[in-house]
């Protein structure tokens, strides 16, 4: 970010809240009383900044989220997001899925409906899968809370009952992670995994040729860029998109070994 932000004559300052919710929502608070010209954030808890958010905005310090949109109610007081286009990200697992299973198959959906961008994930899902008739969706379960342990034993559940699985999607690395762990301790060997994100651990995971078969990856640097791109218009007086969507791409083992 830092070569973009010179080429805008912006003063970039970077903090991190080292995972813990309260204190990020402080971070915004404090940035708000310096009075800077504008807060780029990616919130940790999508609920937990709403009141340090709607303090910024009422200061009439631009917001502008990363990669983790807010919740439904704080959207007001945002003055753009700029993160993957889940939609898209929905749509490319559910044509990998269903090219996996050569067009019949039986997949569930590990969901989280409270979160915007899953939503937007299980829409894309559920598209792609129209024009694979012979995939069917046999469960979409909430995991909530949607922590890796709640997802193995949902899975693992899912896996003992009389309905035939082929496919789980997760519709993130924890939910993945844990229906990896339950696949790996049940006899269904032939079940294959596909989540979102592409963290450390899922990465490995891959590479070493386990159930979890497929990323979707979010382009984090374009995200970077796009974000302080947009947040300078703004300051500039411009008009910005209030969502600014970025591609996403599949990562599956093949492409991770590729030179």
């Amino acid at each position: 970010m830092a070569p973009v932000a010179d080429s805008l004559q912006l003063d970039v300052r970077v903090v991190t809240a080292g995972g813990d919710r309260a204190r990020q929502a402080a971070q915004v608070d404090s940035f708000a009383s310096q009075r800077v010209a504008a807060i780029l954030i990616d919130p940790i808890d999508p609920t937990a900044l709403g009141d340090a958010i709607t303090r910024a905005a009422r200061a009439r310090i631009p917001v502008f989220t990363m990669v983790t949109p807010t919740a439904d109610g704080d959207t007001n007081d945002i003055a753009a997001h700029i993160g993957s286009d889940d939609r898209m990200a929905g749509e490319l697992a559910g044509w990998y899925v269903g090219h996996r299973l050569n067009g019949g198959g039986s997949i569930v959906i590990l969901d989280q409906p409270g979160a915007p961008a899953v939503r937007d994930r299980v829409a894309g899902i559920r598209l792609a899968l129209t024009r694979v008739p012979n995939v069917r969706i046999v469960a979409s379960p909430a995991v909530d809370p949607a922590t890796r342990e709640t997802a193995r034993r949902r899975t693992a559940s899912l896996l003992t009952a009389d309905q035939r699985v082929d496919a789980i999607v997760g519709t993130s690395d924890e939910l993945a992670l844990g229906a990896l762990d339950a696949v790996q301790a049940s006899a269904k060997s032939d079940v294959f995994i596909v989540g979102f994100g592409a963290d450390p651990e899922a990465r490995a995971a891959i590479a070493r040729g386990s159930p979890l078969v497929a990323e979707l990856v979010p382009d984090a640097i374009t995200i970077g860029r796009y974000a302080l791109l947009v947040a300078a218009s703004r300051l500039r007086g411009n008009v910005v998109m209030r969502s600014v969507p970025v591609r996403v791409r599949l990562m599956d083992r093949d492409s991770l070994v590729a030179p």
